[in-house]
């Protein structure tokens, strides 16, 4: 009985081995689970920058100056012409015009030819018209708070009767009614006579010093 126990048993133990094996077989092998994709990290910071070497950003960083930006020169003087009444409106473009006309011949030689009135005397008149305008501009925007209002004034009066006086000046100085022979042909011209930028100047000198005057007015 032991013996045919024993059979039995060895006839049904290798297919339960068979059987395991190819159910071993035929299960698929577990993988190891995929590592998790790590999701790059979105730098917003990077994008809200804006790039160092764009106007805003220049902006950001500094405040706005006219030697960075010339728009800014350009809004200040603007203003600042908005900003001008009356008399000193008047008194401010008539040194414009003197200023202006000193780039312009004031004196004509038969000898030299054409002066302008930046290489002759009347680069005197183009100082005490460029310091009316900068008296202008210190009272309009009323700069020296400090001192009495009349100060300014004052200063701005005297250089406005100074240009228009050395522009008549000039004038007389420039004014040689002798004749020479020309250096064209064989007519005859004044040996030194003024331009019409001499001309310009004593006009921008009448307008600076009335515009002035109207500046006392408003002082009042």
């Amino acid at each position: 009985m032991d013996d045919i126990a024993r059979e039995k048993a060895q006839r049904t133990a290798p297919p339960a081995r068979g059987g395991g094996a190819a159910r071993a077989a035929r299960a698929p092998a577990r993988r190891a689970p995929a590592p998790a994709p790590v999701e790059e990290e979105e730098d917003d910071s990077g994008d809200a920058v804006a790039d160092p070497w764009s106007r805003e950003a220049r902006e950001l960083e500094s405040p706005r100056s006219p030697i960075d930006d010339p728009e800014v020169l350009l809004d200040d003087a603007r203003s600042f012409l908005r900003e001008l009444e009356g008399g000193d409106r008047i008194a401010f473009w008539g040194a414009t015009l003197v200023v202006l006309s000193c780039f312009m011949p004031w004196k004509e030689t038969a000898e030299g030819g054409d002066f302008l009135g930046l290489i002759s005397l009347g680069f005197i008149s183009f100082l005490f018209a460029v310091a009316t305008m900068v008296f202008v501009g210190l009272r309009a925007r009323q700069v020296m708070t400090w001192v009495n209002p009349m100060l300014p004034w004052g200063a701005q009066m005297f250089c406005s009767v100074v240009t228009l006086i050395w522009s008549l000046v000039f004038l007389k100085l420039s004014s040689d009614t002798t004749l020479v022979p020309s250096p064209l042909g064989n007519a005859e011209m004044m040996n030194s006579s003024p331009s019409i930028g001499c001309f310009l100047g004593i006009l921008g000198g009448v307008i600076a010093v009335l515009g002035s005057l109207m500046g006392l007015k408003r002082q009042e």
